[in-house]
């Protein structure tokens, strides 16, 4: 049988599988990859990339309360994650506006954890320029995730030169 005839058959396993899942929504813009995007409540949390910027936005669906875009030279962006041999990993995107710090994570439980393969996600507002006063913690009840596709290629989309480590010892290196 060949491999056309396979395909148009209506019990083959070859069929096209069609998800019937809707796109999670988000607060990005049409031309901007979605890297990660959660429903709290009635409001969004997104983290949207363009062709050279990197924004974090927070609002309801189509109106963004809160936009922290990269600065130019992406200074107030950081990146890191956590790995414990105990069986917990953990990656986040820090977005920092004056002295209020944005950090959203995403968090996995190893083999050697007591509930592994659960996942979690969700978004730390914190301020002080050490980022010493918690201000909001708010977790995903969906099943969000960062894109690591669009989470890979942020470093693409950063200026030459960015330094995306975070801060030692700074309040985002700790577990949620």
């Amino acid at each position: 049988m060949s491999v056309a005839a396979l395909l148009c058959t209506a019990g083959s396993a070859a069929k096209p599988a069609h998800s019937s899942r809707a796109p999670m929504p988000s607060l990005c813009s049409g031309g901007e990859r979605v890297v990660y995007s959660c429903r709290f409540g009635e409001k969004l949390g997104s983290v949207c990339l363009g062709q050279s910027s990197l924004h974090y936005r927070f609002g309801p669906a189509g109106h963004a309360e809160i936009d922290v875009a990269s600065a130019p030279d992406w200074s107030n962006i950081h990146t890191g994650g956590n790995r414990s041999r105990a069986g917990l990993n953990q990656d986040h995107i820090r977005f920092t506006n004056g002295l209020t710090h944005y950090i959203v994570h995403q968090d996995e439980t190893g083999s050697l954890n007591e509930n592994p393969g659960r996942t979690s996600s969700g978004i730390e507002v914190l301020r002080g320029e050490a980022g010493d006063q918690s201000l909001a913690s708010l977790d995903c009840k969906a099943r969000a995730r960062f894109d690591w596709q669009s989470f890979d290629a942020i470093a693409a989309a950063a200026p030459k030169g960015w330094d995306n480590t975070e801060t030692p010892g700074f309040p985002s290196n700790a577990v949620y």
